[in-house]
C-alpha cells in the first residue's frame, strides 16, 4: 500500500481526522484515518480481589457508564506521567507507583490511538480533580462482580474489559 495524498478534515482537542488516499495492488482508495495523541488505562487496586472504577456520561453512546481510570496523554507527558495524573484527577488517588503493564491499539483500523496499560496498588488516598466537563463517581468494586456485569452485558468498555481480565488472571495464579 501507497499513500499517494492525504488531506486533513477537522483538528480539534482531542482527535483529528485525516483522509489518506493509497494505491493498492486492486485499485485507490480513500481512507479515514482519526489521529488521537495517545492513552492510558490505570489498573488501580486496593486489594488483589477489587478493583477501581469510575462512572462517566459518555455522550457518544448516551449513557453513564462504569470504566476503568482512563485519559489522553498531555503535551509533552510521558505515559507513566499521565497515568499517574489521570488516576489523581478522575479517583483523587495519588500514586507511590506505577507498573507499565502493555500497549495496545483501540481501533486499528481506522485510529492510531495506542492504549498504555498500567497497575499500582500503591497509592494514598485524595480529592478527585476532575476536568471542567467531567463527571465523575468513583467506586471500588469486587472484581467477580465487575466479571458478572461484563458477562451480563451491562459493562460494555473494551479497555475496562481487558483490565478486569488481566486482574482475574493476576488473582487466579497468586492463589
Amino acid at each position: 500500500m501507497k499513500v499517494v495524498g492525504s488531506r486533513r478534515i477537522y483538528e480539534g482537542r482531542v482527535i483529528n481526522l485525516r483522509v489518506d488516499t493509497v494505491e493498492t495492488r486492486s485499485g485507490t482508495y480513500e481512507l479515514e484515518i482519526v489521529e488521537h495523541s495517545g492513552a492510558v488505562v490505570v489498573i488501580a487496586q486496593p486489594a488483589p480481589d477489587e478493583i477501581v472504577l469510575v462512572r462517566q456520561h459518555r455522550h457518544a453512546i448516551g449513557a453513564d457508564t462504569w470504566e476503568i481510570c482512563a485519559g489522553g496523554i498531555d503535551g509533552d507527558e510521558t505515559p507513566e506521567q499521565a497515568a499517574i495524573r489521570e488516576l489523581r484527577e478522575e479517583t483523587g488517588y495519588r500514586a507511590r507507583v506505577v507498573h507499565r503493564l502493555w500497549s495496545a491499539y483501540s481501533a486499528p483500523g481506522f485510529c492510531n490511538e495506542l492504549l498504555h496499560f498500567f497497575h499500582t496498588d500503591s497509592y494514598d488516598a485524595g480529592e478527585p480533580e476532575p476536568d471542567a466537563e467531567e463527571e465523575i463517581e468513583v467506586a471500588t468494586f469486587p472484581l467477580n462482580r465487575v466479571r458478572e456485569m461484563i458477562e451480563r452485558d451491562e459493562l460494555r468498555d473494551a479497555k475496562t474489559q481487558i483490565a478486569v481480565l488481566w486482574a482475574l488472571r493476576q488473582l487466579s495464579t497468586s492463589s
